[in-house]
C-alpha cells in the first residue's frame, strides 16, 4: 500500500509552468547564455520537491531538484519509536539585526516557494536507536493533520511535541 504525504506535487502542472515562465526568456533579446541561465533558473524553482510516501513497510523520502531525483531516505516504519511534532525555528534576533528586513521578507517568501525547505510545521519520526528522520515539512494546519494522521496510523508510534 503506498500512501503519500500531501501535498504531492502535480508534475504535469509542473512541467507547464517551466515552459510557461521560460517563454519570455526566450524571447528576449538577450544572449543565449542568458537565457539559459534563465531557463534554468526556472526549472531549479519550479522542479524542486521533496515528496514523501509510507511505501509498504517503509517511509520514504526523496528529493528532487530540477525534476532530478536523489537516492531516497528510507526508515523501516517497525522501528519508529515515535513521532515529533513541531515548528521549525525562526530566525533569531540576531538574524534579524545582521540582516534586517531581508531575511524576515525572504523567510516568508521561501516558506511560499519551497516548503518543504522553509515550512512552518514539521514532522520527524524517531527510531529505537535514536536516528531521525525529516517526514514533512510544509504550512498549513490541514497538511500538518493529514500527514500526522497518516504517520501515526502506519507506525502506531506516540506523538511528541517538539520545541
Amino acid at each position: 500500500m503506498d500512501r503519500p504525504l500531501l501535498p504531492w506535487p502535480l508534475w504535469p502542472l509542473r512541467y507547464v509552468l517551466v515552459v510557461v515562465l521560460s517563454l519570455p526568456a526566450a524571447i528576449a533579446p538577450v544572449g543565449f547564455l542568458s537565457k539559459l541561465l534563465a531557463v534554468a533558473f526556472v526549472t531549479v524553482i519550479v522542479g524542486s520537491v521533496r515528496v514523501t510516501r509510507v511505501s509498504g513497510t517503509d517511509l520514504e523520502a526523496q528529493q528532487f531538484i530540477a525534476f532530478m531525483p536523489f537516492k531516497p531516505d528510507r526508515c523501516k516504519l517497525k522501528f519508529v519509536t515515535e513521532i515529533e511534532a513541531g515548528h521549525r525555528k525562526e530566525p533569531s534576533m540576531t538574524d534579524f539585526l545582521m540582516f534586517g528586513i531581508f531575511n524576515w521578507v525572504m523567510d516568508r517568501i521561501m516558506q511560499w516557494v519551497w516548503p518543504w525547505m522553509a515550512g512552518e510545521y514539521e514532522l520527524w519520526v524517531v527510531t529505537a536507536r535514536e536516528k531521525r528522520m525529516l517526514a514533512w515539512r510544509g504550512n498549513g494546519d490541514d497538511g500538518f493533520l493529514a500527514n500526522l494522521q497518516i504517520l501515526t496510523s502506519a507506525t502506531g508510534a506516540a506523538v511528541t511535541r517538539k520545541s
